[in-house]
């Protein structure tokens, strides 16, 4: 279900995530949610398009809690992070439109 997406965790997420060399993308999700796929769905295809470029990330809210540190409360949610900062963010079923427009701020084509 979570092909391409690295799984980040609690204890690894500033340096895997937000000190990262290239933008992340993470999808925080509780896994039991039948909402997960829609997401992971539209994600993929940018995945595919850019993951040489930014690098994709999960996160299990039932297993970590840094998601209150961002103030997300829908599953699935997805941020967008580049140099140390929030750029964007979907609390809740993104378009391709969307995504598209928060990659493209990401990879500075914007």
């Amino acid at each position: 279900m979570f092909e391409g997406f690295k799984e980040v965790n609690d204890r690894d997420f500033y340096k895997t995530v937000m000190m990262n060399q290239k933008p992340s993308v993470v999808v925080f999700l509780d896994p039991s949610s039948g909402e997960n796929e829609k997401v992971l769905s539209v994600l993929r295809k940018y995945q595919k398009l850019y993951g040489d470029k930014i690098d994709f990330f999960y996160l299990d809210v039932t297993k970590n809690t840094s998601f209150e540190d961002f103030g997300i409360f829908n599953f699935p949610s997805v941020l967008y992070f580049r140099d140390t900062m929030e750029l964007d963010r979907h609390d809740f079923i993104p378009t391709e439109e969307l995504v598209e427009q928060a990659i493209k701020r990401l990879l500075r084509l914007a």
